[in-house]
């Protein structure tokens, strides 16, 4: 069996607009190992959410995508999901990768009891009767820390404040006890108290299922808080990956530098905060060079008529970048 879960390669996805292909995921390699909670981390807009949508094939009727991802079963089969049909790819997706969307609230349906949405995935891909359903729902809601879990099963989603609602999402994710739990912003619009619980649960979740865990997020502290290894994505491209220990203390690429120097500190100057130039874009980016190279203070002339081949800094850490931060100056307290 191997030790890779889900092995993204070479993923590409385009939306079709006024006729073109505008790409926004441009050839990204992710490798899921099995145990592992990995982080993709990025501003919006830089195609996080869009990856992880290929994997579960609910990319929006103007995307496409291209490339493989190759999920290993514990079987020992490897299928790529991108070549399924679209009843194959549910049976995989559905009670081996389980997905916490974003908000909730809109996510959830409001006409529709929590008990019964909890119910659905487990109704179509384990064939339990409804009896069974409803205890397992049950269970599943006390273990993601929600109270009274018998009569919440009745309440409509309107009922639950946010952090419960994303409770709910938890479980409508684990309840077919799924390999792998992808979370897309799991504690966007939560308040600090509720996040740091929230993301204590998945960390929780994930150890004791012993499953992998595909964290989405532009927060560096969620990052710091639950992923083993990360994934810094900018316009579609990888640019650095490395475990998280690694990169936290020596950021290599001038964009994750940027990334962690722009994280408020106790005891910093509360006037200034470092930020990365911002810069208006016509296009999709620079499409013969660096796309991070107009926002750089580290670029030169390669940087804007090639793409940086990754480059290998020991420890597991790769970056793609002609000028790297040297290690005594990627340093952090």
């Amino acid at each position: 069996m191997s030790d890779i879960l889900l092995e993204i390669k070479n993923l590409t996805v385009s939306l079709r607009r006024k006729r073109k292909d505008l790409p926004i995921v441009k050839g990204v390699d992710i490798d899921i190992p099995r145990g592992q909670i990995i982080g993709l981390v990025g501003e919006s807009g830089c195609g996080k959410s869009m990856t992880a949508r290929s994997v579960m094939g609910i990319l929006p009727p103007s995307a496409s995508a291209a490339g493989s991802i190759i999920w290993h079963d514990q079987d020992g089969s490897s299928t790529d999901l991108l070549a399924l049909n679209e009843k194959k790819l549910r049976k995989i997706c559905g009670a081996g990768i389980g997905m916490i969307f974003q908000e909730p609230m809109s996510s959830l349906n409001p006409m529709m009891r929590i008990g019964d949405q909890v119910a659905e995935a487990l109704l179509i891909h384990k064939a339990a009767d409804r009896r069974e359903a409803k205890d397992r729902v049950i269970s599943i809601l006390k273990e993601v820390g929600i109270p009274e879990p018998a009569v919440r099963y009745r309440s409509y989603p309107h009922e639950l404040s946010g952090g419960m609602r994303q409770r709910v999402m938890i479980a409508m994710a684990m309840i077919c006890e799924p390999g792998l739990l992808i979370a897309d912003e799991p504690t966007t619009a939560l308040d600090v108290t509720t996040e740091s619980q929230i993301l204590k649960l998945i960390r929780q979740m994930c150890e004791t299922r012993h499953m992998s865990a595909l964290v989405i997020t532009h927060n560096m502290g969620v990052v710091s808080q639950l992923c083993d290894r990360v994934y810094v994505m900018y316009m579609g491209r990888i640019m650095e990956r490395a475990p998280m220990g690694e990169l936290f203390s020596h950021p290599m690429h001038p964009y994750t530098q940027g990334l962690l120097s722009s994280i408020p500190r106790i005891g910093a100057n509360p006037e200034y905060l470092e930020t990365i130039p911002s810069v208006s874009l016509d296009t999709d980016g620079n499409s013969e060079g660096c796309e991070f190279c107009l926002r750089c203070s580290r670029d030169d002339r390669r940087c804007f008529f090639g793409h940086p081949s990754e480059d290998d800094a020991g420890n597991g850490h790769y970056f793609s970048c002609f000028n790297p931060v040297q290690r005594t100056e990627g340093e952090n307290e």
